[in-house]
């Protein structure tokens, strides 16, 4: 397990926690309860998106500089199987494009047994040290 205090707040009360964090590779594991769940007694798609958000964000920001700042331009889901209640699912993000000014990051969701359950591409937009923008 790596330093968990790369995490904001938001997504350590989600329980994610950080297992890999590299440049170029962030894995991440989260243990699915009811209160990630949807009425169809699966996971909901926004709290897969904000786990898959929460590895791309930690992913660009190990790649930051200077103070820079980093945050979600774009985002796209594709949701491929349910993930059940109660079961572990694993993020693994890996870099797309890495540039001065925007960073593209792909995390694929697993399943406990395996499978794929989501696919994410996001874009992460630099911004420079300091306040609002």
């Amino acid at each position: 397990m790596t330093d968990q205090t790369l995490l904001p707040i938001f997504p350590r009360a989600l329980g994610i926690v950080l297992e890999e964090v590299t440049p170029d590779l962030v894995v991440a594991a989260l243990e699915t309860v009811a209160e990630h769940g949807n009425r169809n007694g699966v996971m909901h798609g926004g709290a897969i998106m904000a786990f898959t958000d929460t590895l791309g964000g930690v992913a660009a920001a190990k790649n930051l500089a200077g103070g820079a700042r980093t945050t979600t331009l774009e985002s796209k889901t594709n949701f491929l199987r349910p993930v059940p209640l109660g079961s572990r699912i694993t993020g693994r993000c890996v870099p797309l494009h890495k540039g001065r000014k925007t960073s593209i990051w792909q995390t694929t969701v697993l399943r406990a047994d395996g499978k794929v359950a989501a696919i994410t591409t996001q874009t992460q937009m630099t911004l420079p040290p300091g306040g609002d923008d």
